[in-house]
């Protein structure tokens, strides 16, 4: 029984020894440091305004304020072309070797993907609002909160400077924009409740705060462009951008619908809650979820990190140099998320007292569940990156509908049966299904990648050099 059990620790130090000597995965430590730095610092000033606002308005009111938030986040999840996605895939050799007439078509092709996502999500979330305020059983006072945080949908423009920021590598710039909007939500909070400010008084902060973090995101990423020499990128033609790209119209739209599809669980779930268990029940459920987003966050700035680094590698056919990073950073996740578990379980009673006061203490409990499905979605999440450069975003999408039809269904059995609690159950679910397939999916997909000869570039690098890749 020891003897195996020792083998696996002496392999599992000689990974850690061997990501300690990489010189490639010190600077993307360095890089993942400074947006975790400024996203859980982003994320501590955010929970302050959560305690705030769940103190000053109460289970019943934070808990519309929660829906209300979630209702929009939803819209724009399933809007949302996140087309940094096609700027890192297509774009990451592109400055490199000089093609910079390509490069500002493919930024033109994203700025507008953003321009029509953004004016689609705002009138699609107004409509649904007063169309829907019915059956979603809305007062008119909610019905205009609605109205009054789509308005950010507007300014969700930031695919094209969020790619340019990640490309070059600008990443602390990123993570700072985040403590900067929470630091004056904070402030506004806490007047706000001093005054005695109710739901409108706190979705207007909601608002203009989150409308602050894309104005500096956008800036500082326009402002990128010149050095890279695409500011004029809007004078580029993009006609026969599928020539010059091949398939990028598939990779954008299958990657945003495996993102929404995915996704889905995570904003309507706030909802699914709220319609079992009422306003109240969504408060608390959302306050659970709110504490466990500091670790969903810290999952998706390594993945921010890593994109370009296996994308690059992928384009220049180091398929040994691609695993090795892929594996690297998977390691260190299982690391975090095992260490993220343990103080969870421990400590979760107590924050949430000390957040949110005496009346959300049932939201320890769903908090201690919830890290699971985090911990599920986390260790998957690099692994899902390296699919999507191997031009396996098919095979992403139709895993992401599964287990996202999984957490419908358990859902919907579970939340009648133990209430908010079911909705935690079924993200565990969800999570433990899209771990196992995606590194299913990366294993067999690397081993077919070994086994291939290599007397050809692979199909990115074809991509990049030639424009010519048809996965």
């Amino acid at each position: 029984m020891i003897e195996p059990f020792a083998e696996s620790w002496k392999k599992f130090g000689r990974a850690v020894d061997e990501i300690r000597s990489e010189t490639g995965f010190g600077r993307r430590l360095k890089n993942i440091g400074n947006l975790l730095a400024g996203n859980f610092g982003a994320a501590a000033v955010s929970m302050g305004t959560v305690a705030i606002a769940a103190r000053a308005l109460g289970v019943e009111r934070y808990g519309e304020l929660a829906l209300i938030v979630t209702f929009v986040q939803a819209i724009e999840r399933f809007c949302s072309f996140q087309s940094w996605q096609p700027v890192i895939r297509y774009g990451a050799n592109l400055h490199e070797s000089g093609r910079l007439d390509d490069l500002r078509s493919l930024l033109k092709f994203a700025f507008f993907l953003d321009v029509g996502a953004a004016i689609f999500g705002f009138a699609l979330a107004c409509a649904l609002a007063y169309a829907g305020a019915a059956a979603f059983g809305w007062s008119d006072g909610a019905v205009i909160g609605v109205v009054i945080y789509a308005s950010v949908l507007l300014f969700a423009v930031t695919g094209v400077p969020t790619g340019v920021l990640r490309l070059t590598g600008k990443f602390r710039e990123i993570a700072y924009f985040q403590v900067v909007a929470m630091g004056v939500r904070l402030a506004l909070c806490v007047a706000a409740m001093l005054m005695g400010g109710g739901l409108i008084a706190f979705l207007a902060i909601w608002t203009a705060t989150h409308i602050l973090g894309h104005l500096l995101l956008i800036a500082t990423g326009y402002g990128m462009l010149g050095k890279i020499g695409a500011r004029d990128f809007l004078r580029r033609p993009i006609g026969k951008i599928s020539r010059r790209f091949p398939k990028i119209w598939r990779f954008s739209v299958l990657a945003n619908l495996s993102l929404s599809v995915r996704s889905s669980s995570q904003q309507l779930d706030t909802l699914l809650v709220g319609a079992f268990a009422g306003a109240g029940g969504a408060g608390v459920y959302h306050i659970a979820k709110r504490i466990s987003k500091f670790a969903l966050q810290a999952g998706q700035q390594v993945q921010a990190v890593v994109f370009p680094d296996v994308a690059k590698l992928w384009a220049k056919g180091d398929i040994r140099g691609f695993q090795r990073v892929v594996t690297q950073t998977e390691t260190l996740l299982v690391l975090i998320c095992g260490l993220g578990i343990l103080a969870t379980l421990f400590l979760a009673d107590p924050v949430v007292r000390l957040l949110a006061g005496e009346d959300f203490t049932a939201a320890a409990a769903l908090l201690k569940v919830q890290i699971f499905a985090v911990a599920f979605l986390l260790c998957g999440s690099v692994t899902r990156t390296g699919l999507l450069c191997m031009g396996r975003e098919s095979s992403v999408f139709a895993l992401a509908v599964v287990a996202t039809i999984a957490f419908f269904i358990s859902a919907a059995v579970l939340l009648p049966r133990i209430g908010p609690m079911g909705a935690n159950a079924a993200h565990v679910i969800q999570g433990a299904i899209l771990f196992a397939g995606l590194l299913a999916m990366f294993r067999a997909a690397s081993k077919r990648e070994a086994a291939a000869p290599r007397t050809a570039p692979p199909p990115n690098k074809d991509l990049v050099d030639r424009g010519d890749f048809d996965p």
